[in-house]
């Protein structure tokens, strides 16, 4: 059987590139940057400018990392006999042997796969997913959340293949 492979799309990370974008332009509109940021008699003006500065950075952040992604054209996940390896986690293939369960989590129609592992320190994550495992692990209940937001591929196709694969390590 041939592994599941998920490439990064590029049409759905500009896209999300380009909302990115949009949500950064609201925010600097809601700091006042383009004239009296608009007024709210839900909220103070002092809440509604930190959340316009907020959106900025957290934006911002966001939209530069997508357009990172678009000139990544390597592989961000793949599942086959030896396990899975997450790109985005590390460059470790985890065994399934090490995968205790795999459960999924959603939030807002965004589905993730999740991954419970029999010991988490022996798959460390890199970079961005090691600055927010913590934060995930809180979010999600498990040890490695995995989302194929920005890939040609569904988060139903690899939870078949987790089945086939998983069913066959024993």
């Amino acid at each position: 059987m041939d592994d599941f492979v998920a490439y990064p799309s590029r049409p759905r990370i500009a896209l999300l590139a380009l909302g990115s974008v949009a949500f950064v332009a609201a925010g600097l509109w809601m700091g006042g940057v383009f004239g009296p940021p608009p007024s709210s008699s839900r909220y103070p003006p002092e809440f509604v400018f930190v959340i316009g500065w907020t959106s900025v950075v957290f934006f911002g952040l966001c939209g530069v990392l997508w357009v990172k992604r678009l000139f990544d054209g390597r592989e961000q996940l793949r599942i086959g006999p030896a396990g899975i390896r997450s790109a985005r986690w590390s460059d470790q293939t985890i065994p399934w042997s090490e995968i205790a369960d795999v459960t999924t989590w959603s939030y807002r129609s965004q589905k993730a796969i999740v991954l419970h592992l029999r010991d988490k320190t022996r798959f460390p994550a890199r970079g961005m997913a090691a600055m927010f495992a913590g934060v995930n692990r809180n979010l999600t209940g498990g040890d490695i959340t995995i989302s194929l937001t920005g890939t040609d591929r569904r988060v139903e196709d690899a939870l078949a293949s987790i089945d086939r694969f998983r069913s066959r390590a024993g």
